[in-house]
C-alpha cells in the first residue's frame, strides 16, 4: 500500500493562483473543448465540495450542457457535509431520485472534492439509479486525516470523522463501487493526499492522473476534456483500471 501524506504546504498556498489561472486560461483552450464528443441528453448530476455551493460547478456544468447532457446542479445550498445532506444522506438521495425518476434513465454522478465521497455513498445505496460515479480530487479510499482539510469539514459539517457512523462509512468508501467509476486525482494536490483517490482494482474502475490544483479541478480546461471524453465512453466500454504508477493517460492543466 503507497503511504499517504499531508500535501506539503507550499502546495496548500499555491492553490488559489493555480486555479485563478486555469480560470482564465479557458478561453484560449474553447477550439479544443467544443470539439469534445458530443452528449446524449443523459442526466448528469454534479455535487460541489465541502463549503461550496453551486456556484462553484458552474462552470463544468455550463461546459457539458453545451456539450448535450442533461445537467442538473444540486440545489441543496451550501455543502455543509451531514448538515446539509443528512446524516445518512437521505437528502442527497432524494435528490438524486428526483433526477432520476424525470429523465427515467440511469444518473450519472460527478463529485468534486467531498461531492466525489458523497457520490460514492449514494451509489452504494443505490446502484440501480446510477450509471457512473466521477470523482475529482475525492480522498475515499485511505485515511482521512491524510489531508489539510479534515478539520474544516469536521467545523463545518459538525460531523466528527471519529464518530461511529462516520467510521463505517469511511470502511465502506475503501471497497470496490457497484457502478462503473473514474477517479482523477493530481499528484500536485494541495489539499489533500493524492494516494487516497485511488479506486480499488476492478474492471470497471479506472484512475486518471492530471497536473492540477485541488481547487482547479472544475475550471481547468483539460480536465473538462478529459470528463468528456470519460463521458462519451459507455460503461460496457470502461478498460480495467491503471496502476497508479503506470499512468497511461495522463492530461494537464495548470
Amino acid at each position: 500500500m503507497i503511504n499517504q501524506h499531508v500535501p506539503q504546504r507550499w502546495l496548500a498556498w499555491a492553490e488559489v493562483p493555480r486555479a485563478l489561472f486555469a480560470m482564465a486560461n479557458l478561453p484560449y483552450h474553447w477550439t479544443e473543448l467544443s470539439s469534445a464528443p458530443q452528449g446524449d441528453q443523459r442526466p448528469v448530476f454534479v455535487i460541489p465540495g465541502i463549503g461550496m455551493t453551486d456556484r462553484s460547478t458552474l462552470i463544468l456544468r455550463r461546459y457539458l450542457g453545451f456539450l448535450g447532457y442533461k445537467v442538473h446542479a444540486w440545489e441543496l445550498g451550501r455543502n455543509l457535509g451531514a448538515k446539509t445532506i443528512g446524516l445518512r444522506n437521505e437528502r442527497l438521495i432524494e435528490r438524486v431520485k428526483s433526477v432520476h425518476n424525470a429523465a427515467q434513465r440511469p444518473v450519472t454522478l460527478i463529485g468534486w472534492s467531498m461531492g466525489g465521497i458523497m457520490a460514492r455513498m449514494v451509489a452504494r445505496r443505490h446502484p440501480k439509479l446510477i450509471s457512473q460515479v466521477i470523482s475529482l480530487g475525492s480522498p475515499f479510499a485511505g485515511d482521512p486525516f491524510a489531508s489539510s482539510a479534515f478539520e474544516v469539514y469536521e467545523r463545518l459539517s459538525g460531523h466528527s470523522l471519529k464518530a461511529p457512523i462516520a467510521q463505517i462509512q469511511i470502511a465502506e468508501s475503501k471497497l470496490p463501487l457497484p457502478v462503473p467509476a473514474v477517479s482523477f486525482y493530481s499528484k500536485s494536490d494541495g489539499i489533500v493526499s493524492w494516494q487516497a483517490c485511488l479506486e480499488p482494482e476492478t474492471p470497471s474502475a479506472r484512475n486518471i492522473p492530471v497536473r492540477c490544483a485541488h481547487w482547479g479541478f472544475g475550471f481547468s480546461a483539460e480536465v473538462l476534456r478529459a470528463i468528456a471524453d470519460r463521458l462519451a465512453i459507455t460503461s460496457s466500454n470502461l478498460v480495467p483500471m491503471l496502476s497508479p504508477t503506470e499512468p497511461k493517460e495522463t492530461y494537464a492543466c495548470a
